[in-house]
């Protein structure tokens, strides 16, 4: 899928009923076959589901055929005359799918925040073939990096958490992993686990990040973790899980951050706070949105300089 079916398929659908189609259905269809590919039963898909209809309903059939196809699902007919989607795909090539609805979920952000005026608009094809090879070029060197600028982050993320309290840290790195795979089965956290990077975990014994209106006690566990989606983005988020890490609790605010490269524009080369935002997990609703568009130099949860974090 390129980003010209991406910016078509942005034209022709409500925002809305997009972002809700990409959060409930696809999201958690790419997520099951990444997680579970041998499960035979996340390959395949009534077309009359009852979440798949009502979720869908409001998109063109051009549209959702589209989304069915970036994640590699065809319409089948079954020997009982029922329609189903059938994965077919090749799992190795789903990252494709997932920097595909990445963007579209970012273009959408930003008509939302109104944070398209930190980055020119596609104006042209030319500028799209352009933009395909230079994230082409972009992945193909993170891949050839990505373990030697893993090893310095986490070196640059242990010096700023000693700063908490270094024991904290330390006694529950062997339930990081648990941890971890506990928020990824958990549906509202699954996208920004996705491709995550900086994952820290520690015991709230001698204070905490995220200081929560739930109230949860000195022996439960704090994430946090940085998502980095592309055009300079990077939201920061966290969350408080039971003392054994089995159980996620709730997530706190998550916080929104964009590094201006554009020569002539307000706050040029720095990094702009654009959105806090928490969501009500039960309803979906938005507990808060908040847009303070100021200028930031490090994450508000770790407090690690963007000019380390953005490297």
């Amino acid at each position: 899928m390129s980003l010209e079916e991406a910016e078509r398929i942005l034209v022709a659908s409500p925002p809305d009923p997009l972002g809700h189609a990409i959060t409930r259905v696809f999201r958690p269809l790419l997520a099951n076959i990444l997680l579970d590919n041998e499960n035979p039963k996340f390959h395949v898909v009534r077309k009359n589901n009852k979440l798949i209809k009502s979720v869908l309903q409001r998109l063109p059939e051009s549209v959702v055929q589209t989304l069915f196809d970036a994640i590699d699902f065809k319409l089948e007919c079954r020997n009982d005359s029922e329609m189903i989607y059938t994965f077919g795909g090749d799992v190795q090539k789903l990252s494709m799918s997932d920097n595909f609805f990445s963007y579209i979920e970012e273009k959408l952000r930003e008509r939302r925040l109104g944070t398209s005026r930190f980055q020119p608009p596609l104006a042209s094809r030319v500028e799209l073939d352009w933009k395909e090879r230079k994230d082409a070029l972009i992945q193909e060197i993170r891949r050839d990096i990505d373990e030697r600028r893993r090893d310095i982050n986490e070196s640059r993320l242990a010096k700023a958490q000693d700063a908490l309290c270094h024991d904290d840290f330390t006694s529950v790195e062997s339930l990081k992993e648990k941890s971890r795979l506990t928020l990824l089965n958990r549906g509202r956290l699954r996208n920004s686990l996705f491709g995550c990077q900086h994952f820290s975990l520690r015991r709230m014994t001698h204070g905490r990040a995220y200081v929560c209106k739930e109230g949860c006690p000195a022996d439960f566990l704090e994430a946090h973790w940085h998502l980095f989606t592309g055009r300079n983005m990077l939201y920061s988020h966290i969350a408080h899980l039971t003392p054994d890490g089995s159980t996620a609790v709730h997530v706190g605010v998550e916080h929104g951050y964009q590094y201006n490269s554009i020569p002539g524009t307000v706050n040029f080369r720095e990094t702009i706070h654009f959105s806090a935002k928490r969501v009500n997990e039960e309803s979906g609703a938005l507990d808060l949105l908040e847009h303070p568009n100021q200028p930031r130099t490090a994450c508000v949860y770790c407090g690690v300089p963007f000019s380390k974090l953005f490297i």
